[in-house]
């Protein structure tokens, strides 16, 4: 790919904003900057046009939409990044996001988590390889 086609990325310095746009961004850090400020869910932020980065796994809890995004790369089977729980209380581990708009934003080495009604639109989704 040319310079001129690739997406010029900036990344993002606070991360403890509530408006993310055109940036990319650690999901881990992104994290810990919350637990840093005393929360354990990300919430209540809109991410436009930004890339999420792994590896990780997004635990999708209440409020979260979705609108033109690029869930990664699957290498054809869209499964690879669904992640089910054995329990029926939770998950250890993943990053949990609740009231979060995602808005043609992309992921890279990510998985996802959360209620099967979720789990199973991401498994609709058309893939290519």
């Amino acid at each position: 790919m040319s310079d001129d086609q690739q997406t010029p990325w900036v990344l993002a310095e606070t991360l403890s904003a509530k408006a993310f746009n055109g940036q990319a961004m650690s999901l881990f850090e992104l994290y810990r900057e919350c637990v840093r400020g005393g929360q354990m869910v990300i919430e209540d932020r809109t991410f436009t046009n930004c890339r999420l980065e792994g590896p990780a796994v997004v635990a999708v809890l209440s409020g979260v939409n979705f609108d033109s995004t690029d869930f990664g790369y699957t290498g054809g089977d869209v499964g690879r990044i669904v992640w089910r729980t054995a329990s029926t209380t939770g998950v250890v581990g993943a990053i949990p996001f609740r009231n979060c708009q995602f808005k043609g934003c992309s992921f890279f080495a990510t998985g996802f988590t959360g209620p099967e009604a979720f789990l199973q639109q991401i498994l609709a989704l058309k893939t290519h390889p």
